[in-house]
């Protein structure tokens, strides 16, 4: 699942607990992480507002209600508390991570790319903010700085990849010639069974659209809206990478009206309606 946000829990059980507030504070952000974990946001912010009038000093509650309120499109007060967990300790990177996503979706490119570059150079081994700040450079139009991103993404990852080797693939098909797609298809064929490797065999060519939606719709309904984001939006770059344009706006707004906000598919998939010009110059 491609989202953009990190949620953290371990480290409450050290910061927890050395203070009296701390300690009373405890049960309501684990309430607000119960209630996050079923959707539930709303519920969590208050949860999390609770824990913040008992210890307001705990950088860690204002980072966990910052993602609540980002996953409500509350992106200022979002912003405000990720900013306030930075103020508390601007040295952990988890705040500037997120509060980058916030400040994505709410359009600052530029200063989303400046708290990503704040986390590579706090955590330089953070796959996760090289995709990020790749993403956000994508989408400001810096395709060369956004494949590097994507590169040393790969490079630094200790899973497969699979997202960042699908965003440089796609950028690669913008080129002319366009590269094959053997690397890819020799990469994808041995991951395990699942929704990553279908996408990643329909970016290769391997099966198609049908396929690939029909493969989207399979789940549990959080699941099926967060595979279809993403099955829309890659329909969509294959789509205009053929010239298709008012397929690929079509499937770019199907990918748009799942309002998943903090998942890069949905990002891209804005930043490329917002590019009206190429619809127009494409069949």
């Amino acid at each position: 699942m491609a989202v953009a946000v990190l949620v953290t829990g371990a480290v409450f059980v050290t910061a927890f607990g050395q203070e009296s507030n701390a300690a009373k504070a405890r049960p309501y952000y684990d309430n607000g992480k119960a209630r996050a974990a079923q959707g539930d946001f709303e519920g969590a912010v208050a949860e999390y507002t609770s824990a913040i009038n008992i210890d307001p000093l705990s950088p860690f509650v204002y980072a966990a209600r910052g993602n609540a309120k980002l996953n409500l499109g509350a992106l200022d007060e979002a912003i405000a508390d990720f900013s306030k967990a930075i103020e508390i300790d601007p040295k952990r990177f988890v705040p500037y991570l997120n509060r980058g996503a916030a400040k994505v979706d709410k359009g600052d490119l530029d200063g989303a790319i400046a708290d990503y570059s704040v986390v590579i150079a706090l955590d330089p081994k953070s796959a996760l903010a090289y995709r990020n700040r790749g993403c956000a450079l994508q989408q400001k139009g810096d395709l060369e700085g956004a494949r590097s991103d994507f590169q040393q993404a790969i490079q630094l990852a200790t899973d497969d990849a699979a997202y960042q080797r699908f965003y440089l693939f796609l950028l690669g098909q913008r080129q002319k010639p366009r590269p094959l797609p053997t690397e890819l298809k020799a990469t994808v064929t041995r991951w395990k069974e699942g929704w990553k490797k279908t996408v990643g065999l329909f970016l290769a060519g391997e099966i198609n659209e049908a396929a690939l939606l029909e493969q989207a719709a399979q789940g549990t309904p959080k699941v099926v809206r967060e595979q279809k984001c993403e099955g829309f939006y890659y329909a969509g770059a294959v789509k205009l990478t053929r010239g298709e344009g008012a397929a690929a706006k079509e499937l770019f707004e199907r990918c748009v009206a799942t309002q998943l906000h903090t998942f890069p598919e949905f990002q891209l998939a804005r930043a490329e309606l917002a590019n009206t010009a190429q619809f127009e110059k494409t069949k």
